[in-house]
């Protein structure tokens, strides 16, 4: 069975695309939490101590995604279904990353660094 990316099904369902959030990852994660419910939404802040992070079609100061039941799910990385650390290594392979975990309430709950 393959994993559906719900953050990109949000958008199919609204008929929107991430061209309707360009700069706005945030604004896409809050839309998830709305749709889905808190109890099940992590935000996961992505920076890089490289400057800018950089994907293979992307350069962003930084990206924050929506992490459900412990697996990313990403509208600008749509094939890219994975736990975090897994996640940050193929969406953004050649950075030192720094992924900060926060509740819905905006409290930190961990923070990862490495390459």
């Amino acid at each position: 069975m393959t994993a559906q990316n719900l953050a990109l099904q949000l958008l199919e369902e609204q008929g929107e695309s991430t061209d309707d959030y360009q700069g706005m990852c945030g604004e896409l994660v809050d839309a998830i939490i709305h749709w889905l419910g808190e109890d099940r939404v992590s935000i996961m802040h992505v920076d890089s101590y490289d400057d800018d992070l950089v994907g293979p079609t992307v350069s962003w100061r930084y990206h924050m995604v929506a992490v459900i039941d412990g697996i990313v799910h990403d509208a600008w990385f749509p094939k890219i279904i994975l736990p975090p650390l897994e996640y940050a290594k193929l969406a953004f392979p050649k950075q030192s990353l720094r992924l900060s975990f926060y509740g819905v309430d905006g409290s930190i709950e961990d923070e990862k660094e490495g390459k």
